[in-house]
């Protein structure tokens, strides 16, 4: 195989590669903030290389795929400008990661979008395509944040291995990863189910049934001879956001979006898990 041929299969594959990767929400997170422009320009230097060495192939036509070329990488240039993103990657205590794809525009309101891929090594990343966010702050109301500070990215908090929490300008929003291992990262409609299972069994006083949400162990405590029963709340991470102690109950509060821990040793509620679609736009 000749040397024209071999250049041609590579880059039959890594089209392949791309186009397959990409209909699996997977991608090359180095490549996501240039978009095509990349593939495209290897694409145009080796047929301008190929068509220009080729004694079989006419001149005219070497230039005609050159200003095709040229002219699909001038709009991806363009649409890059109109459309860029940022991109952060924020790291767990353990290999898993976040990488955070985010603009904002204004007109005459300001809007800010977020997109979340998952990621261990910051090579390959997943889109998590049903966690993006997307905010509307009207003018008036807009204290004239970036879109880090919009969705309170410096201040983000791990919540176990799986679940980040961003203190956003519209309250609390949290991103879920996924993990065939852990049952804290199943679907938000799956991780509810368990939780209203768990409350019911609260409410039966069944004396150690456990649960694991956003990577809290949740134990149910019931002393026969008092009649009394509680939640034991623990984790890993003894000074995350609910520290290890006991709670009373789980309830559901709509208003907040989320399911409560109340009664708390160190104080009386806090946010556990969103209730469905309670933290999305």
């Amino acid at each position: 195989m000749t040397k024209t041929k071999w250049v041609l299969v590579f880059l039959a594959v890594m089209d392949f590669l791309l186009i397959t990767m990409a209909l699996m929400d997977y991608f090359f997170l180095f490549l996501k903030p240039t978009g095509i422009l990349i593939p495209l320009i290897i694409h145009v230097v080796v047929f301008t290389v190929i068509g220009f060495r080729s004694p079989r192939i006419p001149k005219w036509m070497t230039i005609t795929v050159i200003a095709i070329g040229v002219f699909f990488i001038f709009i991806s240039s363009v649409l890059l400008m109109f459309t860029h993103y940022s991109y952060k990657t924020i790291h767990s205590q353990s290999l898993q990661s976040l990488t955070i794809e985010y603009r904002d525009f204004t007109l005459g309101e300001t809007t800010y979008l977020y997109h979340f891929y998952q990621t261990k090594f910051g090579i390959i990343g997943k889109r998590l395509e049903d966690e993006s966010i997307r905010m509307v702050v009207q003018g008036v109301n807009n204290p004239g944040y970036d879109a880090e500070t919009a969705l309170g990215l410096e201040n983000a908090e791990w919540i176990g291995s799986h679940t980040v929490r961003f203190q956003t300008v519209e309250g609390t929003k949290e991103i879920h990863l996924s993990s065939s291992s852990d049952s804290s990262s199943t679907s938000p409609e799956v991780t509810g189910s368990l939780i209203e299972d768990f409350m019911k069994k609260v409410d039966n006083k069944e004396d150690g049934e456990m649960i694991n949400v956003n990577g809290y162990e949740l134990v149910v405590r019931y002393d026969e001879p008092s009649g009394e029963s509680w939640i034991d709340v623990s984790s890993d991470y003894s000074d995350g956001v609910i520290p290890n102690q006991q709670c009373t109950r789980i309830v559901p509060n709509e208003e907040r979006g989320y399911y409560m821990l109340e009664e708390c040793t160190h104080r009386w509620e806090y946010e556990l898990y969103p209730l469905e679609n309670g933290n999305k736009e």
